[in-house]
């Protein structure tokens, strides 16, 4: 590669090479210690492999409708010793304990809006999944749709399906760059250093990426061009001191989705001010 460096072995591990050097370039808002050399190639990798032309609209808001869901069963759940029992039994196998209690005590004050933000979007999306394998009947306006819409779409709006739109490379665990939701638990730290398996069991940036498309009416083709950006935004943004702090990863997503909509919201008040004028 010129006199600047040069890449030696199987061209199988180039995207990730190419993530690791790209990262090199991204200039962080804020003082941040180096720690997320694994996890910043593997969102690079997230937001630059999977490639968006065939994705649809309603798998957009299919997983839209999931994030509703979750945060109704959350509500519920302040209301509801049956329903909170199910659903902390369904975050128990992805979070860790402490933040599970953290949810539960939160749950305890009746805060449904704080425990539902300590939820990582892949635990938002498999809550759903799961209560709606456990709750068949139709007693959720949300979930009725959800599966009307996967009537009227089999093969295009399922889990498979959402799997290979917005799941992530895992070239370490699969042996393959193909995107797929594994819905693994957050692997934990070896030793204290990161890990490619610790990178790659992060699957909610895309899963983001996909609700908050849908919320401002993004196209889907238009995915290959923000989602690498809202990801390059993210990095920046993220403020840690060391690698358990995965909140700080979530609040970054949040904070530029907050940006993104807010800039959407002024496009269409400058839009609609203009048709009246």
């Amino acid at each position: 590669m010129g006199s600047g460096g040069r890449l030696v072995g199987s061209l199988a591990s180039l995207p990730y090479a190419l993530a690791q050097a790209e990262q090199n370039f991204l200039i962080p808002d804020r003082e941040q210690a180096l720690i997320w050399g694994d996890l910043v190639p593997q969102l690079i990798l997230s937001a630059k492999v999977p490639r968006w032309w065939s994705v649809t609209p309603a798998q957009m808001h299919w997983v839209a409708l999931h994030f509703r869901y979750s945060a109704s069963l959350v509500a519920e759940s302040v209301l509801d010793a049956g329903v909170r029992a199910q659903v902390e039994q369904v975050i128990s196998q992805q979070a860790v304990p402490a933040r599970v209690y953290r949810f539960s005590r939160l749950l305890d004050r009746l805060d449904a809006a704080a425990a539902l933000d300590e939820l990582t979007p892949s635990e938002r999306f498999l809550l759903a999944r799961e209560m709606l394998a456990r709750r068949p009947e139709p007693n959720d306006l949300i979930a009725a749709r959800i599966r009307q819409m996967s009537a009227n779409a089999p093969g295009q709006v399922d889990y498979a399906a959402i799997s290979r739109a917005f799941g992530t490379p895992k070239p370490t665990l699969t042996a393959s760059y193909r995107p797929e939701l594994l819905h693994l638990r957050t692997f934990p730290t070896l030793m204290g250093y990161s890990s490619r398996i610790l990178a790659e069991s992060w699957e909610s940036s895309t899963l983001y990426w996909a609700v908050l498309a849908d919320e401002v009416h993004l196209p889907p083709a238009r995915l290959n061009l923000a989602v690498p950006e809202w990801t390059r935004q993210a990095v920046e943004r993220i403020f840690a001191s060391h690698l358990e702090d995965w909140p700080a990863v979530l609040n970054s997503l949040r904070y530029v989705g907050d940006e993104v909509r807010r800039a959407a919201r002024k496009t269409a008040e400058g839009e609609q001010k203009a048709s009246l004028e």
